[in-house]
């Protein structure tokens, strides 16, 4: 492995949108948040998110923040906006991976989560999605 592309690799991800997305089923999207989030980070993740979820006719949407550091009362309102605006674009969202710190930092901050629909970890995200998408899971005999 070669060690200079990889601090390269690190420099880069740090001035860029922070987080991953991935189409995973007809209609669903997942999309990792990782790092520490500010405002300006925060804005670009709902441009990006908001452009990718109408660019691929998305209408379900993970958003894992089993990856985020550290969030202020400003992000966590904005995390919430987030859900928000998808929803006014016919995107619902699924939340997972909340931290107990991130949770405390919503709550005693007295951000409202709403009709926001959470899941503990990423495979209860995913089950819930299957379902509401319309898949049905079934383990293999093998």
């Amino acid at each position: 492995m070669n060690l200079d592309k990889v601090a390269v690799s690190r420099k880069q991800i740090s001035g860029e949108v922070p987080m991953v997305v991935a189409e995973i089923t007809d209609g669903c999207m997942y999309s990792g948040l990782f790092g520490s989030l500010d405002s300006a980070r925060m804005s670009a993740v709902i441009e990006k998110l908001t452009y990718e979820c109408e660019s691929r006719c998305i209408n379900l949407v993970i958003i894992d923040l089993g990856n985020v550091d550290a969030i202020d009362s400003a992000i966590a309102g904005q995390i919430i906006r987030l859900g928000n605006i998808l929803k006014l674009v016919g995107v619902s969202t699924i939340y997972c991976g909340i931290s107990s710190i991130l949770a405390n930092t919503m709550v005693t901050t007295g951000v409202s989560i709403g009709d926001v629909r959470v899941e503990r970890d990423l495979k209860s995200a995913l089950t819930l999605s299957y379902r509401l998408s319309g898949y049905k899971l079934i383990k293999n005999a093998e």
